[in-house]
């Protein structure tokens, strides 16, 4: 690439930064950041490996301890069709690396201004929304997990394992999936 990286993204980001009152304090060639008291905004990417490229934001606050939420994140909680976008962001090439940074400096304008001012509140709908999808996808795992056993011990005929294992999830079964653990329920205590 003809220009690093950090120029690249000090171009589209410094003005986002001057409008917000955040201040360019590390230079990378795999990253810049820019923070004031209340926030910092990190434009990251993995020069030479995976090529990813990813944008975070997060508080200053010390009562907020936690890692801080992604710009896709963010587009997610207000149902912006780019999130898929800049979740999977892949840039190998500078003609479209000076593109997508600048469509990242626009998204954060437009849909994260509020976490750029530092609202308490932004950052606790975001939260909320991390903790959501992380129940989900948990969910998600223990209802994949149970179908696998569930499938071997329905072959078996083994109805008090599928007890054990469809009866803690009952209310997150399909239709099909009540009516199998309904079955073994009859047919594990007959």
């Amino acid at each position: 690439m003809t220009l690093l990286f950090s120029e690249k993204a000090q171009r589209q980001f410094d003005p986002v930064a001057q409008q917000f009152g955040l201040v360019c304090v590390a230079c990378t060639e795999w990253g810049v950041r820019y923070e004031n008291d209340q926030v910092f905004l990190n434009i990251n990417f993995d020069n030479g490996r995976s090529y990813e490229l990813g944008i975070e934001i997060g508080q200053q606050d010390p009562r907020y301890p936690g890692p801080p939420f992604s710009l896709a994140e963010v587009l997610r909680l207000r149902n912006i069709q780019d999130a898929a976008f800049v979740s999977e962001l892949l840039i190998n090439d500078d003609a479209r690396m000076l593109n997508v940074l600048a469509r990242l400096s626009e998204l954060i304008v437009r849909h994260a201004s509020d976490f750029l001012k530092g609202n308490d509140f932004s950052f606790a709908q975001v939260e909320k929304l991390r903790s959501k999808e992380s129940a989900e996808f948990e969910l998600a795992s223990e209802l994949r997990y149970a179908k696998s056993i569930v499938d071997a011990a329905w072959s078996a005929r083994d109805y008090e394992a599928i007890v054990k294992v469809l009866g803690p999830l009952e209310p997150h079964l399909s239709r099909a999936e009540k009516k199998r653990l309904d079955y073994s329920r009859q047919h594990f205590h007959s």
